[in-house]
């Protein structure tokens, strides 16, 4: 799309065709199982990735193997768990297949690496399932996961550490690309293994994991983070402390991805795990009754890594080695967050068929030529936003026509939009519902929104409604010429398509929000 300003006077063109990624076999998408044979769980994803980076679960088996468990005093990986192993992975290439799938990637993480008879069990994997197993190095597990957990979130400098079951993998990046990865062995399942499960007392044994965490991240030769970086977790440990923690307190979305977890509620979670035994921890609300041994030594790893980290807030990634691994055969570097967002944007309309990529285009136009003129009055972030808002309007009337704002605001709310923060999705979501309604509540979106958001939000819901009710009125030819332009306190605007339109009620809401006549000059 291109929008040419010339004396108030803006032209709206259909967008072309994005430059898209050329997948051998496939002109739209590439479909792909990943298995993912950690020390803790094994588990596989039928992801499938289109040309717009959207990638979407298909299917999602696991099982609880734990590896790292299951070895002898030599090291050696026992051969009921080898045999387990085989067992697991020839059922999943069973799933993978009946999905048609155009390929099987299966990876192996800490526990096989440190496995001393790590080329028998690759070759027993091999002659058994008939699948190359493969057995990545602690840098390239960083790299993977770098890429699946940090892609769709709106980070560009920062850390990223993905808490296993046998190792964490720290990943430093600058202007979203990878610069450094560290690997240390302070895995869930391994410090939990190693600290927690002896006959010392309870605070003498978590004395002790805190005492060798802390040792652990001083000698390893880390640099500090940026200032002006953040602090991403991945891993199965992080998503379960997530939910443990959501259900203390308010939240808005169901989404774990992009949720944001305080140093304080870390203590919190080790505090209330701690003295708990196997049979509570079974009851405890947000926990998987899977990892019960394992939670309280990773919530200490979690801890003191944000401890480490000048005690910054975790942003959560739902994402990982698995999304990585995938998307690693057309992504090499991570586009900007920009080119992230409209993408994701595309490609979440795309998925329903009353959604028109032009009429998307052209009222995202009009909306942020009317946000520009009324910058004063819009707050940067709301007006950076506005234009993606627009385009998603007709998602919502694959349900219903009348209430398409507020089916908009829930397809927001629970699609898999990527480049945008949870405060991101609460004020999209929260101006599609004024849109529909002036009064309508902004209390599901707290914490993320605060009071002091309303007039802000009322306002963007305002200029939503005109660009929409003036975008169907425009004609059916390539493009349409509109004028639009403040005088005297009146956003004055003039096409011919819109000579018969009487906007007194939208111009009555934009008089309350902006202090602004509007009216349509003929």
């Amino acid at each position: 799309m291109a929008v040419e300003t010339r004396s108030n006077i803006f032209r709206v063109f259909p967008g072309n065709v994005l430059n898209r990624v050329h997948i051998p076999g496939e002109p739209g998408s590439h479909q792909v199982a990943v298995i993912d044979v950690g020390s803790n769980s094994t588990r596989m994803e039928v992801l499938q990735l289109t040309a717009d980076y959207d990638l979407r679960v298909m299917s999602e088996v696991k099982a609880l193997l734990r590896l790292a468990s299951r070895k002898s005093k030599d090291g050696r990986l026992l051969p009921s768990a080898v045999s387990d192993l085989c067992r697991l992975i020839s059922d999943f290439a069973t799933v993978a297949r009946a999905s048609n799938v155009d390929d099987i990637r299966a990876v192996a993480t800490s526990a096989m690496r440190d496995a001393t008879n790590v080329e028998e069990i690759v070759e027993e994997v091999k002659q058994e399932t008939g699948i190359d197993l493969e057995v990545i190095t602690g840098e390239r597990e960083a790299e993977y996961g770098f890429l699946g957990a940090v892609f769709s979130l709106p980070a560009v400098d920062g850390v990223l550490f993905d808490i296993g079951g046998g190792s964490v993998e720290f990943s430093f990046f600058e202007d979203r690309s990878l610069k450094q990865v560290f690997t240390l062995d302070l895995g869930a399942l391994r410090m939990s293994n190693e600290f927690l499960n002896t006959e010392k007392p309870e605070q003498e044994a978590v004395s002790a994991l805190r005492r060798h965490v802390k040792q652990m991240l001083k000698s390893s030769g880390m640099p500090p983070m940026q200032e002006s970086g953040v602090l991403i977790g991945a891993g199965g440990t992080i998503r379960n402390m997530t939910k443990i923690d959501r259900g203390t307190k308010e939240h808005s979305f169901g989404r774990l991805h992009g949720s944001v977890v305080g140093y304080g509620s870390l203590k919190r979670i080790v505090n209330g795990l701690r003295g708990l035994d196997q049979t509570s921890l079974m009851y405890m609300p947000g926990l998987n009754p899977e990892r019960t041994d394992s939670i309280l030594g990773g919530a200490i790893v979690a801890s003191e890594i944000a401890k480490y980290f000048d005690k910054k807030p975790i942003i959560v990634s739902g994402r990982g080695i698995r999304e990585g691994l995938a998307m690693s055969g057309l992504i090499k570097e991570l586009p900007s967050i920009d080119e992230v967002r409209r993408r994701s944007i595309y490609a979440l309309g795309a998925r329903f068929d009353t959604w028109d990529r032009l009429r998307a285009d052209r009222r995202a136009a009009i909306a942020r030529k009317m946000s520009e003129l009324l910058s004063e009055h819009l707050e940067d972030e709301m007006m950076a936003l506005i234009p993606y808002i627009a385009r998603l309007i007709d998602t919502g009337r694959s349900v219903n026509y009348y209430d398409r704002y507020i089916h908009a605001a829930s397809i927001i709310e629970l699609g898999e939009l990527g480049g945008f923060s949870h405060r991101d999705i609460g004020l999209m979501a929260a101006v599609l519902r004024f849109g529909n309604s002036n009064s309508a509540s902004m209390s599901r979106y707290r914490p993320e929104l605060k009071k002091r958001d309303r007039p802000v939000v009322r306002r963007a819901a305002s200029v939503l409604r005109i660009s929409d009710e003036m975008e169907r009125r425009l004609g059916a030819e390539r493009y349409s010429r509109i004028g639009m332009e403040l005088v005297d306190d009146c956003l004055e605007v003039r096409a011919p398509e819109l000579s018969a339109w009487d906007p007194t009620r939208f111009a009555a809401r934009f008089k309350r929000v902006f202090r602004l006549g509007f009216a349509v000059v003929r």
